[in-house]
């Protein structure tokens, strides 16, 4: 399952290159024209076998890597100077990997959000659903993960916009992804620009979780974005 929030930008002067690369098999498997299907057919196309039944989180990993570094390139081949917003999400149904990105130095990704616990309940008539977990204190739900133990692995993608210095990485600005409708102002200012942002993950960075039994079920409060699997 994949998941994409956000946009390629100018993607359709990326899309032709981006579908020469493809085999027949993955170049016939998405079933319309949007930017989200294309990227994940890219993201097939780095794993050694897109048919396995499962994958390592390392597996799932570098191809997310993979899929955002050959965006990249083609953009910046193209002299491409809008930024992309790459939150990308996806899961072989036992490991979950999610990013934050976007393409700039300068500007805020999209929001991003993960809840983790152990049921799902009934809170409203009508099917809606929300986690059931001992830390009441997530309540918006993404990324949804049933497990009793996990480990969750945070990873900062190191490329051409990545800002090691947290002060400066706070000082990025908030207007772009607002504007794109992708930022959420559900707690308040957080980081530069007009529009308030939440307490949520820096941009640039992937999670990978992996159950080994070896920690519990709630998460610290942390800046990094996170993958998880159960």
């Amino acid at each position: 399952m994949w998941m994409h929030n956000g946009g390629i930008a100018e993607f359709t002067r990326l899309k032709r290159q981006l579908q020469s690369t493809l085999s027949d098999e993955l170049y016939n498997f998405p079933q319309g024209n949007t930017d989200s299907e294309w990227a994940f057919a890219l993201f097939l196309s780095m794993l050694t076998d897109p048919h396995a039944e499962s994958f390592t989180q390392h597996e799932l990993r570098d191809a997310m890597l993979k899929t955002i570094s050959t965006l990249n390139k083609w953009a910046r081949e193209a002299n491409i100077t809008e930024p992309s917003l790459l939150n990308f999400c996806v899961t072989d149904g036992h490991t979950v990997v999610a990013t934050r990105y976007i393409s700039s130095k300068q500007d805020e990704a999209a929001s991003l959000y993960f809840s983790s616990g152990t049921t799902f309940d009934e809170y409203a008539p009508g099917g809606h659903y929300r986690m059931s977990k001992r830390d009441k204190r997530e309540n918006i739900i993404l990324i949804a993960i049933i497990t009793p133990k996990m480990n969750v692995l945070q990873i900062p993608i190191i490329d051409e916009f990545h800002v090691s210095d947290p002060i400066q990485a706070k000082k990025r600005g908030s207007d772009f992804a607002a504007q794109k409708g992708l930022l959420s102002s559900a707690y308040g200012a957080r980081r530069g620009g007009s529009v308030p942002s939440p307490l949520q993950p820096t941009q640039d960075e992937l999670g990978a979780a992996v159950h080994d039994g070896t920690s519990g079920e709630d998460f610290p409060r942390v800046e990094a974005v996170n993958v998880a699997a159960a």
